[in-house]
């Protein structure tokens, strides 16, 4: 016979089946919604424990129907940290690259009129300054005119990489606000969360939320992410997001930028003109923005400065080595660095140019080679003697970017020196054979500490830049290759969990939807038991 357990049976296969459906149609409505993950009904049998006292051994208990616990989401927490990292290293080499190809466009002079064909322009110009041209002013004022566009070339392009600089500078202050806001946006939904657990409510949407803000901060900067649980009051738990970011120096505890309703933002330093790009991570804050502090009023997690020893990487990191990578030309004693060829290398590259080739040509028209082995300055005793090139601003330094040919030279009272020989006819030319042989000359190019980066001709020192900036940006395309493909085949792979599949959705709705009428018509049965009992039964 028919018990009014039954019907209760019958009920809670009903509701959970209409609640499945409902969830079925919630995914299917979002497929396209970005962040949204899958979620199912979590469901257990109702079995009602225990005994009265007087039990009969062959009563048998089906069971109380079904329960509905709630609704999850489907995530493989490996693959979001496996994701997560891969992100990580998108965003360092990305970050790199965009650097680099800035870098690329300014210094690559392949098929354009840059230094390396200004320079052969150049030797050509002296070139024509054979024994039958010494003394024409127009051939003087060919080399001086080619000589004033390489300079003009140097300053164009050394103005470029500091502008360069500046954006690139910019877009790291802007990359550092959005790092801020994204942690900032992780601290509020941390908080509403915290009161959706208090009130009961599982808070599905905002955790879709926090979880795309998780995987974007991965790009910025490496992260690790745990989850526990903080107990309120008796009863009362809630669940507690932790984000830290690693700190390999030895003995020292990583850096925690989130802890549940707490966090800590990103910090640039700007004490001085050397440091004015280091990071740093400052200590906890509340909600309020009050530093969270122990009983003896210190920090409670004081974090630190982010260095290369740390760990650090992400698109945050490089685009600090882009910023202050000097390479060969750093001075690592004073902590420069020397890891990465970025912008001020290049730089630095371009200044040792103009200042070695500013040094060698006013040495060949200043001075002559002397019986002893030394040069002798010839200014004075040679007409047209004098320094070739000068700096444009007054300055004791020549820089690429303040290179130029000397007032002297502009205004005739020097010119380029055919014959160091005073002695010599007026078409004598030994000087403007020194000055060709100087173009094919192997010269030392220093580096930091009076390291020697390169050896050789100013051509071949224009192209090794050249040749160093396309090494790097090969490997450093092949990384960001690799860290790609590997990114996408752990995105769909996360996505084959986490993501709304129509098919799988449709069998579901089609289970869902038989399961809802079988429990529909179990209910319609005990009806027509329910009346053979109480209508027809003794009749």
């Amino acid at each position: 016979m028919a018990g009014f357990g039954d019907y209760v049976i019958s009920y809670s296969g009903m509701m959970a089946s209409q609640m499945a459906l409902n969830i079925t149609g919630q995914n299917i409505s979002n497929i396209n919604t970005t962040g949204y993950t899958r979620r199912v009904l979590d469901q257990s049998t109702f079995v009602v424990n225990g005994s009265g006292l007087y039990r009969s051994n062959s009563a048998v208990a089906a069971g109380a129907g079904v329960m509905m616990n709630g609704v999850s989401q489907l995530r493989d927490p490996y693959l979001d940290i496996r994701f997560r990292n891969e992100m990580t290293g998108v965003g360092s080499t990305d970050a790199l690259l965009s650097g680099f190809e800035a870098i690329k466009n300014i210094i690559d002079d392949v098929g354009k009129d840059g230094v390396t064909k200004q320079l052969q322009d150049l030797l050509d110009k002296i070139g024509k300054l054979d024994a039958n041209n010494v003394g024409t002013p127009e051939f003087d004022n060919l080399v001086k005119n080619s000589a004033s566009s390489l300079c003009q070339i140097l300053n164009l392009l050394s103005s470029k990489l500091e502008a360069s600089q500046v954006d690139y500078s910019k877009k790291y202050d802007e990359e550092i606000e959005n790092i801020n806001s994204i942690i900032d946006s992780i601290q509020k939904i941390n908080e509403q969360i915290r009161k959706a657990d208090i009130n009961g409510d599982v808070a599905l949407e905002l955790r879709d939320r926090r979880n795309v803000l998780i995987d974007d901060l991965s790009r910025y900067i490496n992260v690790n992410v745990t989850y526990s649980t903080e107990k309120l009051t008796a009863g009362i738990e809630v669940e507690k997001l932790i984000i830290t970011v690693p700190n390999n120096t030895e003995g020292a505890q990583d850096f925690t930028i989130i802890d549940g309703t707490n966090a800590a933002t990103i910090v640039k330093n700007e004490n001085t003109e050397e440091d004015q790009y280091d990071l740093s991570i400052g200590p906890l804050r509340d909600k309020k923005g009050n530093i969270i502090v122990d009983n003896e009023g210190a920090p409670t997690v004081p974090n630190g400065d982010l260095t290369a020893d740390t760990g650090v990487s992400g698109a945050l990191w490089s685009m600090y080595e882009i910023l202050t990578g000097k390479g060969e030309y750093a001075n690592v004693n004073n902590g420069e660095n020397n890891r990465t060829h970025g912008i001020p290398y290049y730089k630095q590259a371009l200044d040792s140019f103009a200042q070695v080739f500013a040094a060698e040509m006013n040495r060949l028209n200043t001075t002559r080679l002397g019986e002893n082995g030394e040069d002798e300055d010839i200014v004075g005793v040679i007409n047209g003697a004098g320094n070739l090139f000068e700096t444009k601003d007054g300055t004791p330094v020549i820089t690429a970017g303040n290179i130029c040919i000397t007032n002297d030279w502009k205004n005739g009272n020097v010119n380029i020196v055919t014959s160091t020989d005073p002695t010599s006819g007026t078409t004598a030319n030994d000087n403007i054979s020194r000055f060709q042989d100087l173009f094919n000359k192997d010269i030392s190019f220093a580096g930091a500490e009076g390291t020697i980066i390169f050896n050789g001709n100013f051509e071949g020192f224009y192209s090794n830049m050249n040749g160093t900036l396309g090494i790097d940006y090969q490997a450093i395309s092949k990384m960001f290759e690799t860290y790609a493909m590997s990114a996408d085949e752990l995105n769909n792979s996360r996505d084959s969990v986490l993501g709304v599949d129509l098919n799988q959705e449709g069998i579901n709705m089609m289970q869902f939807q038989k399961a809802f009428a079988a429990s529909c018509r179990m209910m319609t049965t005990l009806d027509l038991l329910m009346d053979q009992v109480i209508n027809k039964m003794g009749v």
